[in-house]
């Protein structure tokens, strides 16, 4: 964590009394760097750091200690040599993180995009402002020296995003990694030599329902309600203002829909959804390149055949696309910035009218009628005081002409209301009971909702009885008669149901035999197969575990891929395969630990005897650099009380630098 830092409140977005900022005290700096130094350093980093790591917030945590290792290694090399502009550079940790922050980094910005508290950084020109969650936008006491800098930051990264930032184009949204997004706005939007850039940091770990409501989305009551909702696989529509909210509560949602759905995601030039489901299909447009390309995405969706569908931001004309998907009984989840639940609905419906729209150009009614028959739940969310929560739970249940223009027909679910202390109390109409709707007054559930909640009462039946042997049989029975009445689609449709509650090898023999009946689909499969079972075999044999297991997963959760392939030796065994892997890793992680609190103590012999017997070439490349980077500080230690010889930190010094090279994963 960084020390608190002096910041000066504006107000949010800052731009009204930028003039008066401008007279802010610029604070003293250490004397600037030789720029051919700062050259050195950026040509030697962007060569031998992974591009990954060169994000404005990529974790502090992961970055400097491959940032240090780096210019350490290059330093002493010149030493060595004699020549070389970076020889004469200490090596103290201070120095060289400065170095990179204004040779590669953001500069002054660079300690602010790494501290966790803070939610957006904003450069305009040479000043910086901050937002800490909870709070405020503020101006902090750094700035750069130059305005040139930040824009040349901004250009730099665009070209190595392969974004064209430039003058015919002089604003855009750089796809940056952890959820992160960057816009940039560049002259001749911009005054000579200026930059606005705009960072709002994301979440690095995908969020679930669970998430968003410990940090007081809403209370108990309401959070039931919408896991309800979710279970019954509804269609949602989430509405607030920019900074509210919505994109999280979409990401929850999408993670936490039952089963193993298919999710294809579709966001414009930003990476922000993080998906926890194996089988996600993520798929990056960019507009500003392409007129209509998010739309184009969300039409060909209809093709992919997906459980849920995420559009992650509704702005314009792509919102026909979206709703041809919805009407054509696919889940959607999707937002739009609204100032009302009632408002959202609306204005959807005015998105998949306007010019140049799929299905609905000029047809505002039709598409009123077809969102409001299928979308099924409309949430509004506000943020107060830095507090991000859901005002409103609306229930879509059609629509009716009212005064000669159609209206769309809500049932008004749950609402917060602001007490007189500043606190949040939410109403609601129902509560939910297991899969139940349970409704304080007369029952108004939508029928479309009620369809969807007796299907997951029956779902719910059909699961609580035990998938046996005889259960197997039957589905095997069923599945031969579908084949030879012609429809292998039913076929595997009927397996694949207990094959999610019973991994029976008599099952993979009848999807085998059902795949034979249709010899397009089997290749389609098969094809499909051997690349995962390719992605698989690549992994375990560069002892990528994690990577490994995510490739099995996506085949083992569908019987019918799982059946069109048998690998070489079978899928179980390399199951098996992976299994022992993370195994050792998981080992080796205890044992690293173990050994880190001994050297801590002061044991450094202990330190190294608990890692003796740890054997890196069974590990992967990172958990293997950890136990030797381990194993390297506590010989360190005994070298220096003079308990052993140069000899033995030479030879896991040689080993490590073999991890580091870039077909360490290949060795």
């Amino acid at each position: 964590m960084h020390p608190p830092r002096t910041l000066v409140v504006i107000e949010d977005g800052g731009l009204a009394t930028m003039s008066a900022a401008q007279s802010t005290r610029r604070p003293e700096r250490d004397a600037p760097v030789e720029p051919g130094i700062l050259q050195a350093v950026r040509d030697t980093l962007l060569d031998q750091i992974d591009t990954a790591l060169l994000d404005p917030v990529a974790p502090a945590a992961l970055r400097d200690p491959a940032v240090l290792r780096v210019l350490r290694t290059v330093i002493g090399t010149q030493v060595e040599q004699g020549y070389g502009p970076l020889r004469t550079l200490p090596t103290d940790e201070a120095t060289l993180l400065r170095l990179f922050h204004d040779a590669l980094g953001w500069g002054p910005a660079q300690p602010y995009l790494d501290d966790e508290r803070i939610q957006e950084v904003k450069i305009i020109g040479d000043l910086i402002m901050v937002q800490e969650e909870g709070g405020d936008f503020a101006l902090v006491p750094e700035r750069f020296s130059a305005a040139r800098q930040a824009l040349d930051r901004a250009l730099l990264l665009a070209a190595r995003l392969n974004v064209p930032l430039d003058r015919s184009r002089p604003q855009d949204t750089l796809p940056l990694a952890h959820g992160t997004r960057m816009h940039v706005t560049i002259p001749p939007c911009t005054p000579e030599d200026t930059a606005l850039i705009c960072i709002r940091r994301g979440r690095r770990n995908a969020w679930t329902l669970d998430d968003v409501l410990s940090r007081g989305a809403c209370d108990p009551a309401v959070g039931d309600l919408l896991r309800l909702l979710v279970r019954a696989g509804s269609s949602f529509l989430i509405a607030g203002e920019t900074g509210s909210g919505k994109t999280a509560l979409l990401e929850a949602i999408v993670n936490s829909w039952p089963g193993q759905p298919h999710v294809v995601t579709i966001e414009d030039n930003a990476l922000e959804i993080n998906v926890r489901h194996p089988t996600w299909t993520r798929e990056l447009v960019q507009s500003a390149l392409e007129r209509g390309a998010f739309g184009r995405a969300a039409k060909e969706v209809l093709r992919q055949t997906p459980s849920l569908v995420a559009p992650g931001e509704t702005r314009a004309e792509e919102a026909g696309a979206i709703l041809a998907v919805a009407v054509s009984g696919h889940a959607v989840v999707t937002t739009i910035h609204a100032r009302s639940a009632a408002r959202a609905i609306q204005r959807f419906a005015d998105c998949a009218a306007m010019p140049g729209a799929y299905i609905y150009e000029g047809r505002r009614t039709n598409a009123l009628e077809d969102a409001c028959d299928n979308f099924h739940v409309v949430i509004h969310v506000q943020k107060r005081g830095g507090r991000r929560y859901i005002s409103e739970l609306l229930l879509l249940d059609g629509a009716a002409e009212y005064e000669g223009r159609l209206r769309p027909h809500t049932v008004r679910l749950a609402w917060a209301v602001p007490t007189a202390e500043g606190e949040l109390r939410w109403q609601a109409a129902a509560r939910a009971e297991a899969n139940d709707l349970i409704w304080n007054g007369a029952d108004q559930t939508p029928e479309a909702l009620r369809q969807r909640l007796d299907l997951i009462r029956l779902n719910s039946a059909v699961r609580a009885t035990a998938t046996t042997r005889a259960a197997v049989d039957e589905a095997i029975a069923r599945a031969d008669a579908a084949v030879w009445a012609g429809s292998v689609e039913q076929a595997l449709a009927i397996l694949r149901r207990v094959w999610a509650d019973r991994r029976d090898p008599r099952l993979v023999g009848a999807a085998q035999y059902a795949l034979e009946a249709d010899l397009e689909l089997g290749g389609k499969l098969r094809a499909q197969a051997m690349e995962q079972a390719a992605i698989l075999t690549t992994a375990l044999r560069r002892r990528r575990w994690v990577a490994a297991h995510a490739a099995y997963a996506t085949v083992q959760s569908d019987l019918a891929l799982y059946a069109a392939y048998p690998p070489p030796g079978g899928w179980p065994e390399l199951a098996a395969a992976i299994e022992v892997g993370l195994q050792r890793d998981t080992e080796a992680g205890a044992a690293i630990e173990r050994s880190q609190t001994a050297f801590e103590q002061g044991r450094a012999r202990d330190a190294l005897d608990m890692l003796t017997a740890v054997a890196t070439e069974s590990l992967s490349a990172a958990v293997a650099r950890n136990v030797l980077t381990a194993r390297r500080n506590a010989l360190c230690a005994l070298e220096r009380t003079g308990e052993i010889g140069p000899d033995a930190v030479r030879s896991i010094a040689a080993a490590l630098s073999a991890l580091e090279r870039p077909d360490a994963e290949e060795l």
